[in-house]
């Protein structure tokens, strides 16, 4: 798994460089005090968890998943209270998408007044031994009976068999002894000797042979360590030489497999031919694999493939794309950003038929030569160009993987012409223009210039004087005014030319009172381990906080509270949102406007539209407001809005598919 995991460290070093405040926390495990599965009611337990990786912020949310039976303290003190089975969970705070569970036993308080004498072993039926795949069942009895019952269990060798309440899995041939104590009195003790034998299952007893072939269905679901056998042909090849192992793609009909690191000098392993193969399922992080193979054997037969088309699927959609997983895909996408490297891997992000679609270019995945004509491609690709793509499906992610297509081939990225038609068309799409302008509004900004190619240059005319298309200013008339914008674009002698309706709200002479406002300044401030992120709200999911001035509950969704200078530990803070991003008062109030700050993030596109929506019913109904603002700058600007008479609650959107990340900051409710 080398080279995935530098691959994974390499994904985590460019998102943190470039902003993307995606926490690189993966994992978490729990353990308990002397490892106990075990406790009786009234009892304490001290739980421990580790986040990996190591170098992240190491603090969780602690609970259990039922109250009744078993509480736990933010420091991780369990208490038992009543009979039960419980899982306990710890949640990163750094991402809250990782978690992790941990089962308990809660047994009932039994008087430990009476000391033990003696326990004896019971074996159900007498069986001493079973294959293995089979389990054997033992009990057993403490004297005197007045006391406490409860037992330990422990195995000799647990990677021949292991214990559980007295339930017996053997996981390979062998002979073990199985010891009972009663709990806290390992002084005294019964044990019992147990015998495995080899398991007539395939499957159990790795019979390559004649085990079946699993679906692909069985290698998605399958548990970690389950043996698979599948069959197909070698569509891609990736030889470490040096090392001896090849890691490869197998298919068969539309149905993808996934070889990582076959030991080629006793199973060798040629493109274009086919195989039976086994090994051992492995899930990580998103990626499906066999791994560990142990067989590997050519067929003489042909085992044809297909090409699976992506055109109309939606490729962002994780389960959606479980069934191609591994397996050839081709599709047509639109070019949304790409930073290629000539050093190390990168992503390719593209829109597929509306839908997010990332590509990923991994010099461990091809040839150095390879490697290097991607990059010669992406590195001259126009953004908002058009192209075809061929590559395999995949997954990757922290917490949550998402799909993505291993791009192995130079050849199967093909964009289309990049005529002086197609750059103005392009250039024609960056252009955000917001449908109405409010009455506070007293500017616009018109670009002159779109960076596409080598620049794009655009002249404006409007058929009103209420729009100044030289310096953007704008002037509101007694009434509201439907005005025409037209853009001329120009590039290399060519002409293309579109038309904006923007309309101008009247002026508005009245003099609003602020009577609420959610200005951050009473949100918990960044730390280093939260990678410029108020621990007051550090993810995008919905959540609410109970913020501003007076306090009151704000539903923050697809936005996040975070640091806004340059040196994110600074401590100012405002709501960086996404696309689709909604920022909700939850109490009743009388407004009658609302303002905000608002500012492109960082170095993403600009054009994120932003509208607001309001309910007079309390929350019940939404209707929105017919202004849309367009966020065209990177300082923050102040924008109003005037609400209808009776507006009880107000939600400040980002429109979707609209532009990239925006802050929003200093919002304030008037009446």
């Amino acid at each position: 798994m080398k080279k995935l995991l530098k691959f994974f460290s390499i994904l985590a070093i460019i998102l943190s460089i470039a902003g993307c405040n995606v926490s690189s926390v993966y994992g978490i495990s729990i353990t308990s005090a002397n490892n106990v599965h075990t406790i009786t009611v009234n009892e304490t337990l001290q739980m421990e968890a580790k986040v990996y990786p190591e170098s992240e912020d190491q603090s969780v949310t602690w609970g259990t998943t039922n109250n009744e039976i078993a509480t736990i303290n933010e420091n991780g003190l369990l208490t038992a209270v009543s009979k039960g089975k419980v899982s306990v969970v710890a949640t990163s705070k750094a991402n809250e998408q990782v978690s992790q569970k941990f089962a308990l036993i809660i047994e009932e308080d039994l008087d430990d007044s009476v000391d033990p004498e003696s326990i004896t072993i019971n074996v159900e039926n007498e069986i001493t031994s079973c294959k293995v795949g089979e389990t054997i069942t033992l009990t057993a009895s403490i004297l005197p009976k007045e006391a406490n019952q409860a037992v330990s269990w422990s195995s000799s060798n647990e990677e021949i068999a292991k214990v559980t309440r007295g339930v017996v899995t053997p996981k390979k041939e062998g002979t073990v002894t199985i010891t009972a104590s009663p709990r806290n009195h390992s002084e005294i003790k019964a044990s019992v000797e147990l015998t495995f034998e080899k398991s007539d299952d395939p499957i159990i007893s790795k019979d390559w042979p004649n085990m079946k072939f699993a679906t692909h269905v069985e290698y998605v679901v399958a548990e970690d360590e389950t043996p698979l056998k599948v069959k197909g042909v070698v569509t891609h090849l990736v030889l470490d030489e040096q090392e001896g192992i090849a890691t490869y793609f197998l298919q068969n009909g539309m149905d993808g497999y996934y070889i990582y690191a076959q030991n080629t000098y006793s199973l060798p392993v040629e493109l274009g031919k086919s195989y039976e193969v086994g090994g051992m399922k492995k899930y990580y992080r998103g990626l499906h694999e066999i791994v560990d193979v142990e067989y590997c054997v050519l067929l003489n037969e042909n085992i044809e493939y297909q090409i699976n088309e992506m055109h109309t699927l939606d490729t962002s959609n994780l389960e959606e794309m479980e069934e191609f997983h591994a397996s050839k895909v081709t599709g047509y996408a639109t070019l949304e950003s790409v930073k290629p490297d000539a050093s190390k891997a990168y992503s390719v992000y593209a829109n597929a038929g509306g839908y997010d679609l990332t590509l990923r270019v991994d010099p461990s995945y091809m040839s150095k030569e390879e490697f290097e004509d991607l990059y010669d491609i992406f590195d001259t690709a126009v953004e908002g160009n058009t192209f075809t793509y061929t590559g395999f499906m995949t997954a990757f992610g922290y917490g949550k993987p998402s799909p993505q297509v291993q791009i192995v081939n130079a050849d199967e990225i093909v964009f289309d012409e990049i005529t002086n038609a197609k750059i103005l068309e392009i250039a024609t799409s960056k252009i955000k223009v917001a449908g109405s302008v409010g009455a506070f509004t007293s500017k616009i900004v018109l670009p002159t210039k779109i960076d596409v190619s080598t620049g794009v240059n655009v002249t404006w005319t409007s058929n009103s004087n209420l729009i100044d298309v030289v310096s953007g200013t704008v002037t509101h008339a007694d009434a509201l005014t439907n005005v025409i914008l037209t853009a001329t674009l120009s590039f290399n002698g060519e002409t293309r030319t579109e038309e904006y309706s923007v309309l101008v709200a009247a002026k508005d002479n009245t003099v609003y009172e602020t009577i609420a406002t959610l200005d951050l300044e009473d949100a918990a401030a960044p730390t280093a381990q939260s990678y410029g992120n108020s621990p007051t709200k550090q993810g995008y999911k919905a959540a609410t906080v109970n913020l501003g001035s007076p306090k009151a509950n704000w539903l923050l969704d697809n936005v996040l509270i975070a640091a806004t200078g340059s040196d994110k530990f600074d401590g100012t803070l405002s709501m960086r949102a996404k696309s689709g991003g909604r920022i909700e008062i939850q109490q009743d109030g009388e407004y009658n406007a609302v303002s905000f700050d608002a500012a492109t993030y960082g170095n993403d596109a600009t054009g994120m539209q932003i509208t607001v929506e309001y309910s007079t019913d309390g929350g019940k109904t939404w209707k929105t407001c017919d202004q849309v603002v367009s966020v065209e700058t990177r300082t923050l600007e102040t924008y109003t809005f005037v609400l209808p008479k009776g507006t009880k609650r107000i939600a400040i959107v980002t429109i979707k598919d609209t532009g990239n990340r925006v802050n929003i900051d200093n919002v304030n409710l008037k009446k």
